[in-house]
Order: C-alpha cells, then sequence, then structure tokens
C-alpha cells in the first residue's frame, strides 16, 4: 500500500476534511491542487470538492462506504444534489454530528451509544452487521475507529472487550496506534482505503509503521 504525509487546509488533522471509499473522495471546495492530487494518486480515488452543512470538516459530518455516503439531515439540498451526481445519499434525521459517532465499510457499521433508537433504526436498514458501542469510554467512535474493507485501525485506549467486539463483527484481526505524535482520536488524522494510506503531517515513522501494519488485510484466521 502506498503511504504519504499531508496536511489538509493547513491542518495535520487530514481525517476530519475528507471521506473516502475505494474508489471515490469527497474533499473541500478549493483545497489546493497538489492536495488533492497526493490523495488521488496515494488513494486511487476520484476527487470531488463539496461542502457538508456548509462546512470543510466533511468527516464531521458524514461517512461513507462503496454503496452510499451517510448524510444528516440538516445538510442541504444543494450539497445533497451534487453529492448524489457521485454515490447513493442515506439521510439520518439527526442533530447529532454523524462523523464523529459512527464508522463503516461494506459490510459493517459501529454506533456510538449516544445514538438514540430512532436513529439506530435508521442505521439497520442499511442492512450492515451492526454494532452499538463507546470506544475507550469515549463516545465519538467516528474518531477512535478507522475501517476499511481490509482491516481496522483503533485508538490505543480501547479495551480488550471492545477490540474483541469490533473483531467479532468485522472479521478483522485490525490493529491500535496514535497518529500525529500522539494523538489518541486516530480517525481524525488519517485517511485510508484498500489502496493506500494518508497521515497527518505530524505523524512519526513509528506510528506510520504501526498503521501501516494495522490496515495490511489481516483477516481473522
Amino acid at each position: 500500500m502506498e503511504m504519504n504525509k499531508l496536511r489538509i487546509m493547513g491542518s495535520d488533522y487530514v481525517g476530519l476534511f475528507t471521506v473516502c471509499n475505494d474508489t471515490l473522495a469527497f474533499v473541500p471546495k478549493g483545497l489546493d491542487k497538489k492536495e488533492k492530487d497526493l490523495i488521488e494518486k496515494t488513494l486511487d480515488v476520484k476527487v470531488v470538492e463539496t461542502k457538508i452543512y456548509e462546512s470543510s470538516l466533511l468527516a464531521v459530518f458524514s461517512k461513507m462506504n462503496n454503496k452510499e455516503i451517510i448524510l444528516p439531515s440538516y445538510a442541504n439540498s444543494t450539497e445533497i444534489e451534487n453529492i448524489e451526481k457521485e454515490i447513493k445519499v442515506k439521510i439520518i434525521d439527526t442533530d447529532h454530528a454523524l462523523g464523529n459517532l459512527i464508522e463503516l465499510n461494506d459490510t459493517s457499521i459501529i454506533l456510538s451509544q449516544t445514538l438514540n433508537f430512532e436513529e439506530v433504526k435508521e442505521f439497520s436498514k442499511l442492512k450492515l452487521n451492526l454494532l452499538q458501542t463507546n470506544i475507550a469510554k469515549n463516545d465519538t467512535v467516528g474518531s477512535s475507529l478507522l475501517l476499511t474493507n481490509k482491516s481496522f485501525l483503533i485508538n490505543p485506549n480501547a479495551s480488550d472487550e471492545e477490540i474483541k467486539l469490533i473483531q467479532d463483527l468485522t472479521k478483522f484481526k485490525g490493529g491500535a496506534s496514535t497518529s500525529n505524535t500522539g494523538d489518541i482520536l486516530v480517525r481524525n488524522s488519517i485517511l485510508a482505503n484498500k489502496n493506500g494510506i494518508i497521515v497527518g503531517d505530524r505523524t512519526t515513522g513509528h506510528e506510520m509503521n504501526r498503521i501501516e501494519e494495522a490496515l495490511e488485510y489481516n483477516s481473522l484466521k
């Protein structure tokens, strides 16, 4: 897998600004061409500019897999129409910043315990293997977990029980690491798919090795 460092809009927290699957990445409007080119090359994706809730922090409000993107009901119609040109859209009726509270791939979805019954019921319609849990006593599971179709990377403070739940759900061994020199909310600092990995510019060599090892295909035997 190709792996590169990047800053997006001057920030090392590259995972906050972009959502991607194995063929497509949504990035903030006005993103520098060099940054877009590196995302396109490293992840082998088509890069499309957009906003969500008039914000450049796309992953705070949304997540996606190869089938569809999940958006909150407060995303505006122009944003939704722009995104629908590229991928199917699933709208969830919520007031939450959804991207912070969910993580998914093509077979599984992990939901924060903050989400209520009606919200979980909507997610269950996606027909994915579903788990509702917090990670490391933190309800922002969408920041503590990065899930691809090959493996997962998790907050290093996650308990053995939490890791086992995610392993049983996904059938991946996964792995844990910090990023950006000690950040435990690893999803905020990383973009990844089956093709490549992009990490925040302050990520150390040791962290990069652990991240790459965790995200290589490692199914449970």
